[in-house]
């Protein structure tokens, strides 16, 4: 099922899966541009989007599709899902649209799943793009050394445990979100640094991401507690065998993920460019957005801004 909107998007659209759960997606942009699967932040859903003015991706050539992870936006939940099960979700999406090759783009949270599309589909997906990512806990040092004490108690207790207890664990740590999640760019401001007060002051910004946070968090906590307690288990999968050429985009002052945790990430790949953004924090790609597209489907940087 696809529901046509604005030439700019979002086109709304379900797909029922081979086991009988409904994914929800949306697209931007150009429906006969180059393709970009985009894995949303957590939380976050299928309105995700990386630019102010929507219109931007026609512009580009871009073909911008978002779907919604299970139990986010309007997709079914998929209970005892890991990481490494959404690949075969894109597949069947890929196949619907017709999609044979894409890049892939991640922000935040979503680095799990994009890489997770990189090492299942090899010949599908081209490049890939992470945009404030963190390391899988493969790597514990990694996390100690760079949040020492920085984790809540509740939060490193359930590193330890299996995922469901985990994600039992951390729901009603994340049940108030759920009451305004549209206020959530506003708390966001408050929490960040003065590039991300910067960047979500600017209301266009602040808008796309009320909209997007509401409509992720629609079904409740459960899917954002489950998406938490999957990155902190190991993923499933060796970074070292991602052999698509991946580039990283990380602030210096991101304070949702620091930049210790993109520096891991992009040492553990083994094709990696890594751009580092002095000052800047975890909502940069609103002002590299260009640069970003560009990367991931050669000619953007050529096409009207």
């Amino acid at each position: 099922m696809h529901s046509p909107d604005s030439a700019d998007g979002p086109r709304e659209g379900r797909l029922q899966l081979r086991d009988g759960r409904t994914l929800a997606y949306a697209e931007w942009g150009d429906p006969a541009g180059r393709p970009v699967l985009g894995c949303h932040g957590s939380p976050s859903s299928r309105l995700e989007r990386h630019v102010e003015d929507p219109g931007a991706y026609r512009r580009w050539g871009i073909r911008f599709v978002v779907p919604d992870r299970p139990g986010f936006g309007r997709s079914d939940p998929q209970p005892g899902r890991r990481v490494t099960d959404w690949p075969g979700d894109v597949v069947q999406l890929l196949d619907t649209l017709g999609i044979e090759r894409t890049a892939v783009l991640s922000l935040s949270g979503g680095a799990a799943y994009a890489l997770a599309c990189a090492h299942a589909m090899p010949e599908r997906v081209t490049a890939v793009g992470v945009l404030g990512g963190a390391p899988p806990p493969d790597v514990p040092w990694a996390w100690s050394d760079v949040l020492p004490g920085r984790l809540p108690q509740t939060v490193r207790a359930a590193v330890h445990r299996p995922s469901r207890a985990t994600t039992a664990l951390l729901r009603p740590v994340f049940a108030p979100l759920t009451v305004r999640p549209g206020l959530l760019p506003r708390y966001l401001q408050v929490r960040l640094n003065s590039a991300d007060r910067r960047v979500l002051g600017r209301p266009a910004v602040r808008k796309a991401m009320a909209a997007t946070f509401t409509e992720g968090l629609r079904q409740g906590a459960g899917a954002l507690a489950e998406d938490r307690a999957l990155l902190f288990r190991p993923w499933g999968f060796p970074l070292a065998e991602v052999t698509q050429h991946v580039h990283l985009w990380h602030g210096t002052q991101d304070w949702q993920v620091p930049v210790g945790l993109g520096r891991v990430l992009a040492a553990m790949l083994p094709r990696c460019t890594a751009h580092w953004y002095a000052g800047e924090g975890h909502f940069l790609v609103f002002d590299h957005a260009r640069e970003v597209y560009g990367a991931l489907a050669p000619g953007v940087g050529s096409r009207a801004p």
